[in-house]
């Protein structure tokens, strides 16, 4: 599925993508930077005290609509606490960049600072717009944690950073709900291909980890002191329709419709995600409303867990 990672194709998907995913991966952009908390405060120290003249150089790599940006943001920039820091939002995709560029000029919280951020287009794999040695803490949400080649990722925010400098990184875990379902749906898709082709690999495997995977990756690059935590977070989904239409048209399912029908699909995902929801809801009485063409009818939001990893690392 490395064809989906396109400037065009995630562009297309930014609206969409910011507004579903509002309100699921910023949860883990909190987590990581409340727990990384305690290791960024004594680099910004270290920074203003040995180079007060140079800004304290924040990194997102793969910032999509900038969710990670501006938690960042809301932590570290204050008009009551003055502080020299620079943010660079790089994304492969344009669109990702003009959303994160809208927020900035919209959001009455972030306006004050938009001049702080500098927004690149660039492939989060390489990072070639980055010098090296040049940045106090690279983090990533959703980003590098899900790359193909993920390896590459990590190689290139070893080397942008400077020495003793932090990474900071969600990942989902293997196990986590979203991707049982994409695994369900390439088991389909793998089946109704022909004899001797080879089988598309589980999502799972390539944009899930888990604690062990994640350490030796890290260290096989020359990160040093990594650490990895586990949070999991439930979503009420008010429109459970609409987060389901938005993940048929990510530009990762775009694979599937070459032997699935969209109906199909479709199918596939709204039973994983109805499996996921019953266990975290209970009735006496089966509601009314529900029917097998629309299994959203009954017009209840959906509860669905979700479990991924923040990670430090240093260099």
């Amino acid at each position: 599925m490395n064809s989906a990672f396109t400037n065009k194709n995630w562009s297309a998907h930014a609206r969409a993508y910011k507004a579903i995913a509002g309100d699921l991966t910023p949860r883990w952009a909190t987590d990581s930077l409340q727990i990384a908390h305690h290791q960024i405060l004594p680099l910004l120290k270290k920074q203003q005290a040995k180079n007060p003249h140079d800004a304290f150089h924040f990194l997102d790599v793969g910032c999509g609509p900038g969710f990670l940006t501006f938690e960042f943001m809301r932590r570290y920039l204050s008009a009551q606490e003055p502080t020299d820091i620079r943010i660079t939002a790089t994304d492969l995709a344009d669109g990702m960049l003009h959303e994160l560029n809208q927020t900035l000029q919209e959001d009455p919280t972030l306006k004050p600072f938009a001049a702080k951020v500098t927004t690149v287009q660039m492939d989060g794999l390489v990072l070639d717009k980055v010098e090296d040695n040049s940045v106090d803490v690279v983090g990533s949400n959703f980003g590098l944690g899900i790359f193909p080649t993920r390896s590459r990722g990590w190689t290139a925010a070893h080397r942008v950073l400077k020495d003793d400098g932090l990474l900071v990184v969600t990942a989902w875990e293997e196990k986590s709900s979203n991707l049982k379902w994409f695994d369900e749906i390439t088991a389909l898709f793998n089946a109704a291909g022909k004899e001797g082709e080879e089988p598309m690999p589980l999502p799972s495997s390539m944009a899930g980890t888990d604690k062990e995977g994640m350490l030796k990756e890290l260290q096989a690059v020359g990160f040093k002191d990594v650490k990895v935590y586990r949070t999991t977070h439930t979503i009420v989904f008010e429109d459970p329709k609409g987060m389901m239409q938005a993940n048929l048209s990510n530009p990762a399912t775009a694979k599937f419709l070459e032997r699935l029908s969209k109906e199909e699909l479709g199918a596939a995902l709204t039973a994983g995600m109805e499996k996921t929801a019953e266990g975290n809801f209970y009735e006496t009485e089966k509601t009314p409303g529900a029917t097998s063409d629309d299994p959203f009818a009954d017009g209840r939001p959906r509860l669905i867990s979700f479990t991924a990893f923040s990670i430090l690392a240093r260099k």
